[in-house]
């Protein structure tokens, strides 16, 4: 037995379908790296393949599930066949949970967690014999990325393990065909289905879902050929678990039913209770589309099918959060479920005639990829081996170069794709990139609280009951609220000092995410090495100022300013109760709900609505036709100078002044900063950097100060550019290379010179702005005087001004005249030019032009 890990199939225990191939797979593994395995839900391909892996092997094996409640289940259930507890030999690892030990040799981890330890730099991937990726056919991003990575690791040498797809609906054979995989099959456990639909509506939809689901299980309940097994309904997130939970409470009451959700954000505790095989009461599990493939819910005879997932789709050029209908395969998977102890029945409610597309789309093809640019490069895909790895389903090239162009303006790629240090840091987090720029190196009286804000993000829920579900104790819940909250005056300081002080009961809040946001609190704490969050207290709660600053800083993007439409209809500063209003960042646009704080007195007024802020979550919701919709929540506020002063906006200049006032030089302009259109400051600005070089340059040349340097510059530059044109035959100096047109030329010497705001010019003496004709050319002092004598680049004869264009390749003199006196004076005489070599001299007056030599 290697590896320490007991196969239960040896021992005569259990036997579950998968158990019928284990000597097939095993041989397999001996001849093969790479496997897909295709097994109905419940064959116990989750649970028998990583102890083969591991015996196998003689290495731990790290098995990869889409969902926490998976890991969590599928440990436990191992955990518990072998007699040890969670952590020992089986393990599990979910953002911010770990309950795995040097001894673990079967882990169980999350797609997301997963990569992290998989990455290049401090990965674990010698570690493991193998790796098995669990319900392949979900299809989410990070599992394409585990994949191209892995293959790609097999193909160099660097990864010796086995890699082993698994999956109820996969279409396994194509699959293997790309990537030289071999296939096996596993039959299951099932019974017949019977499909109906309830043809209440034509196609699956969110409309009225609840009261849909309610009529479907009255008409279900008691009627013929109900078999009293407990009721699987599938719904597509929280929102609608908690709509149909309500809805079915009087259902409940009346026929002694046990109304259990199942979803990912659930304790360890209440999702146990699901995988009871019995229970005193009927159950009606209330399901995401987790009860799909990853977990077993004994005792099911009876699926309600909403027909429904939230899907991050691409929309208008954004990645939205849609409610769309699920695939066949998904249809079939759901309906299977009402099959696994006896003949079951599955009610789809939408009508027959309704024809659901095959598959889904995997999700790299249809989201933005930032975060998925940042996962590939730590595990080795990054620059040109991002679209030349062996992916499944490759990103596509358009998403790829987007997403490349908003990380470099993040300072996380290099020009080649590739992480910077900050990539690095961002790509270890195990928060989103624009969260983790927040985590990276804060100030340290800000760590705290920014590690208990980006927990609040990450758990994505108002962590305060809605007042409806407060029943009775509404009113004196209220009045615990607004002490709690008195002077908070926007949401991100109602959640923190929620997580910080709230107490479950008295402020009546969401005893189970309070919980899990306290947790990973604890953890983000613990990372950045700042001090352990306590259940109530720690008052160290920086303001929002100091908050929203920083965030200007580090996540700029996320600066929005009230359009100028919504300003116009506020009275009194505020805007209609109620009613959201669009906020912009000159990119897109957001709806955001104005805030009212809950710590406000009986008929206090509230204090005049933010007009700009920065939007720490944001959402984009579509539908299955094309429309989406953006809106946005945690604002933390700030004024148009806060903005002004972080470098928010786009910055305008106007008419420039330059000259000099009491023989100081100054550069002014009118600068007006504008974002999504609306005027955040006009003033008159001293320029500064590149804006006071162009400005400077401009008036140098033109004469308006610093005088005489624009004419010593334009004659350096003439004489510098006649000189590098020279004939080879002709010279004794080496240099070459011309001069750069005089305001690109002077613009770069004021750079040089560290010329950064309008005080340094004062430094600046004429001779220093001059170039180095000597060194640029390498040509001797008393070869260079008498050339400047003999190519002018302004000749002057009896108070009249000629400009003298030198070709001296072919060794001819333009000259113009440089005013209206010059123009309208006699044609200058031959007799009286400059010598010019004795090159011939050519005179033109606007159209006139006359061969003078």
């Amino acid at each position: 037995m290697r590896g320490g890990l007991e196969d239960p199939t040896s021992g005569g225990v259990l036997h579950l379908p998968v158990d019928e191939i284990r000597d097939a797979f095993l041989e397999a593994l001996g001849e093969h790296s790479r496997h897909i395995l295709t097994a109905p839900t419940g064959s116990g391909k989750s649970t028998r393949l990583p102890l083969w892996l591991a015996e196998h092997t003689g290495k731990a094996v790290l098995v990869v599930e889409p969902r926490r409640v998976a890991c969590r289940s599928l440990a436990g259930f191992l955990a518990e066949q072998r007699g040890e507890k969670v952590g020992a030999s089986v393990g599990y690892r979910v953002r911010f949970d770990d309950r795995s030990s040097p001894e673990t040799r079967v882990l169980f981890a999350t797609t997301g967690i997963a990569l992290r330890m998989l990455r290049e730099r401090d990965g674990e991937r010698e570690r493991f014999g193998a790796v098995l990726i669990d319900e392949f056919h979900e299809r989410g991003w990070e599992v394409d990325v585990l994949c191209a990575a892995l293959l790609r690791a097999q193909a160099q040498g660097r990864f010796e393990g086995q890699v082993v797809l698994t999956s109820a609906t996969v279409d396994a054979r194509e699959i293997a065909a790309g990537i030289d995989a071999r296939v096996h099959q596993a039959s299951g456990r099932t019974y017949p289905v019977e499909i109906c639909y309830a043809e209440d509506v034509p196609a699956p939809t969110g409309e009225g879902l609840a009261a849909r689901v309610r009529d479907a299980l009255v008409r279900r309940l008691g009627a013929e050929g109900d078999d009293g097994g407990d009721v699987l309904v599938f719904l597509p997130g929280k929102r609608e678990i908690q709509a149909a939970e309500d809805a079915l409470q009087g259902l409940a009451r009346e026929h002694e039913l046990e109304l259990v959700p199942v979803h990912g954000g659930l304790p360890v505790e209440q999702l146990q209770r699901a995988f009871k095989a019995s229970a005193p009461r009927r159950r009606v599990f209330l399901a995401t589309n987790v009860a799909e493939t990853s977990v077993t819910l004994p005792g099911v005879t009876l699926v309600l099918d909403g027909g429904l997932a939230r899907m991050r789709v691409h929309r208008g050029g954004r990645s939205a959060l849609a409610l769309v209908p699920v695939a066949e395969a998904s249809m079939d998977q759901r309906a299977g479920r009402a099959g696994r102890v006896r003949a079951g029945r599955c009610v789809r409610l939408w009508s027959a005639r309704y024809q659901a597309r095959e598959h889904a789309a995997p999700e790299i093809e249809r989201i933005e990829l930032d975060d998925v640019l940042l996962a590939a490069a730590s595990v080795g895909l990054e620059g040109p081996e991002l679209l030349g790895a062996p992916w499944i389903s490759p990103p596509p090239e358009f998403a790829v170069e987007t997403a490349r162009a908003r990380l470099r303006r993040a300072g996380a790629l290099t020009a080649e794709g590739r992480l910077t240090e900050l990539g690095h840091q961002l790509a270890a987090m195990p928060v989103s990139g624009a969260e983790g720029r927040l985590l990276i190196d804060p100030p340290e009286a800000l760590a705290a609280t920014l590690c208990d804000l980006v927990a609040i993000l990450q758990r994505g829920r108002d962590l305060l009951l809605p007042e409806h579900l407060l029943g009775a104790r509404r009113q004196e819940v209220r009045e615990q609220r607004r002490e709690l909250f008195e002077g908070v005056g926007d949401e991100v300081s109602l959640q923190l000092v929620t997580l910080r002080r709230g107490d479950n009961r008295r402020h009546g809040l969401h005893a189970a995410a309070v919980q899990e946001t306290r947790q990973v609190a604890r953890s983000l704490r613990e990372r950045l090495g700042v001090k352990r969050l306590e259940p109530v207290g720690d008052p160290d709660l920086a303001s929002s100022q100091e908050l929203v600053r920083y965030a200007l800083t580090r996540i700029e993007e996320s600066a929005f300013v009230v359009r100028k439409r919504a300003l116009k209809r506020r009275i009194k500063g505020r805007g209609a109760r109620g009613k959201a209003e669009p906020w912009g960042n000159g990119e897109i646009e957001l709806v955001v709900w104005p805030f009212e704080s809950p710590g406000l007195g009986q008929g206090q007024e509230s204090p005049p609505d933010p007009v700009a802020g920065v939007i720490l979550d944001t959402f984009w919701i579509g539908d299955d036709g094309t429309g989406v919709r953006g809106s946005g929540k945690m604002v933390l506020p700030c004024t148009y100078q806060d903005l002004v002063d972080a470098g928010v906006g786009q910055r305008q200049v106007g008419e420039v002044r330059a000259g000099e006032r009491g023989g100081a030089p100054f550069v002014r302009a009118q600068v007006q900063r504008e974002l999504a259109g609306v005027v955040l400051s006009s003033r008159e600005e001293a320029l500064q950097g590149e804006e006071l070089w162009e400005a400077a340059a401009a008036a140098i040349l033109e004469g308006r100060m610093m005088k005489p340097a624009g004419e010593m510059v334009l004659d350096d530059l003439h004489i510098w550019g006649v000189l590098a044109d020279w004939p080879e035959i002709d010279r004794s100096w080496e240099g070459r290379q011309g001069p750069a047109p005089p305001q690109d030329y002077l613009r770069e010497r004021l750079r040089q010179l560290g010329v950064e705001r309008e005080g340094d010019l004062l430094l600046v003496e004429p001779g220093d702005l001059r170039p180095e004709l000597e060194d640029e050319l390498q040509i001797h002092r008393f070869d260079l005087e008498p050339l400047r004598e003999e190519f002018p680049r302004v000749w002057e004869y009896l108070g009249f001004r000629y400009h003298c264009r030198v070709s001296a390749l072919a060794q001819r003199v333009t000259m113009t005249p440089m005013d209206k006196k010059s123009a309208r004076a006699a044609d200058p005489k031959a007799s009286v030019l400059p010598r010019f070599r004795g090159f011939r001299v050519r005179y033109k007056n606007a159209s006139r032009v006359l061969d003078l030599r």
